[in-house]
């Protein structure tokens, strides 16, 4: 008898493994690797419930293409509807909401797409059409952290239901039948669709719609709630008549976590210890409500 001994030297060419996927499915991009380099799953097994695990559909894996304009088309929607007001996102934003870069480690992307189309509470409802979802989802795909990246620990704030506290907050009885916002000491306030999210409105990140398209201070706010048509002729918003304890709160509720970003100007670090809250309470303070 004869025995034969194969060995596998280093360098030895050794053909490549095929993919099961493609028992099923045409190849394609073969150049850029194998199935799972863009979609995931699992191509060693034919078990369709197995294979299809973690699967990323077509329409969200365009972000593993090098040029693809769909990235970039969802980045400017970040930009253009302000995301970061809430949401960290390539590094910078608030971080009222999710940061959206560690979204993809326990969040699939269909899961993504749902949560931007049936928006949950306290998040704005865009009215995206869904080409415009999936730009967002591979906009977050793309921006996501390597695996493997070395993350330091995220404080998680939870807020716990506080009836009385909801019925003090000047917030709530002031501007929440028209308003809603995130904060970061009382979670989400607000049940109002009429006016804009004011999330983050000191922050950085926040639309520029005051007039001459600057940045929403605590003393542009406090003239806009006092007559909004002296600021802009055309505008909806009745006159809110606060009283200076009512217009202290209204600061402290709308903090976002602007101090973490030293580089902004000294009067969108602290609004509620701001000058103008206290030329406010000098001057309107005989006011009622």
């Amino acid at each position: 008898m004869v025995s034969v001994v194969i060995l596998l030297l280093p360098g030895a060419a050794v053909p490549a493994r095929r993919s099961l996927c493609l028992a099923c499915h045409e190849s394609h991009y073969a150049e850029r690797g194998s199935c799972v380099d863009c979609h995931r799953g699992n191509d060693r097994t034919d078990r369709k419930e197995i294979a299809h695990h973690d699967l990323i559909a077509g329409r969200f894996a365009q972000f593993t293409i090098k040029g693809r304009p769909v990235v970039e088309q969802g980045r400017k929607l970040v930009e253009v509807l302000a995301c970061r007001r809430c949401h960290a996102f390539e590094g910078k934003g608030n971080r009222l909401a999710a940061d959206l870069a560690r979204l993809a480690t326990n969040t699939a992307p269909r899961d993504m797409f749902d949560s931007i189309k049936s928006p949950v509470l306290f998040m704005p409802d865009f009215q995206f059409d869904d080409t415009q979802i999936v730009a967002l989802v591979n906009a977050i795909l793309a921006g996501a952290e390597p695996a493997g990246a070395k993350v330091g620990e995220t404080a998680q704030v939870i807020h716990f239901e506080n009836e009385k506290q909801g019925r003090e907050n000047s917030f709530v009885k002031r501007c929440g039948p028209c308003h809603k916002s995130l904060s970061e000491r009382f979670g989400g306030l607000g049940n109002g669709d009429i006016g804009p999210n004011l999330s983050g409105v000191f922050s950085e990140f926040y639309p520029r719609t005051y007039p001459d398209a600057e940045p929403w201070t605590p003393d542009r706010l406090r003239k806009w709630v006092e007559n909004p048509r002296r600021i802009r002729a055309n505008a909806r918003m009745m006159p809110v008549r606060l009283t200076a304890d009512e217009f202290e709160q209204l600061m402290e509720t709308l903090r976002s976590n602007t101090e973490a970003y030293p580089q902004l100007p000294a009067d969108r670090k602290s609004p509620a210890t701001r000058d103008s809250g206290n030329e406010y309470s000098k001057t309107k303070g005989s006011r009622g409500s």
